[in-house]
């Protein structure tokens, strides 16, 4: 007997909706069932939490229990699913963390490359657009179409020799308009190095 009353007496109390019957039923089974979603949580706030909505459910479902074994078994049931919901909505919430902070990381630095690459193609490509006509031809089959000497020679009715003294040049005043650093960028950029 517990505050002067039975435990069937509680549970009529309960089931009317009275508050004494609650919180018998909470003084009764909230220790445990916080220790209870603990031991599956490992998180003491989370488990605080679980037991009390477990309760909260129990009371607004109270016209279906007549019984305090029914009753505990509710309790129980609900703070396992709860337990285990948490566990499940925090493995998820750490997944997302770890794709967002990967994604983010790569997105930022796949930008922070088209950036850099494209202003170093700009800038080459400016300076090519100053070179001498044939020269600036030569240089863009050579590189951007990636035709061979000999392909070249005979499409243009040169000499292979031509070609490449042509193709000097045109690195030679590539060389004197742009800078050396973004020079070689814009090589490893085209995949010759």
């Amino acid at each position: 007997m517990t505050d002067g009353l039975s435990i069937a007496e509680q549970v009529r109390a309960f089931h009317a909706g009275e508050e004494k019957g609650f919180n018998f039923f909470f003084r009764e089974h909230y220790k445990g069932l916080t220790l209870f979603a603990y031991r599956i949580t490992h998180h003491r706030e989370a488990a605080e939490e679980i037991a009390e909505d477990a309760l909260m459910k129990l009371w607004e479902k109270r016209a279906g229990f007549n019984h305090p074994l029914a009753i505990k078994s509710f309790l129980y049931t609900a703070a396992r699913f709860a337990s285990l919901n948490y566990i499940r909505n925090l493995r998820r919430e750490t997944l997302r963390a770890r794709q967002l902070a990967y994604l983010t990381d790569e997105r930022d630095e796949y930008i922070l490359q088209d950036i850099i690459s494209s202003e170093i193609y700009a800038e080459v490509f400016e300076a090519i657009k100053t070179l001498p006509p044939r020269c600036r031809l030569i240089f863009e089959m050579i590189y951007l179409q990636e035709r061979s000497y000999q392909e070249i020679a005979v499409e243009l009715n040169l000499s292979v020799s031509t070609v490449r003294n042509q193709k000097a040049r045109a690195l030679m005043l590539l060389r004197k308009q742009v800078d050396p650093s973004i020079l070689g960028l814009f090589w490893i950029f085209i995949g010759l190095f």
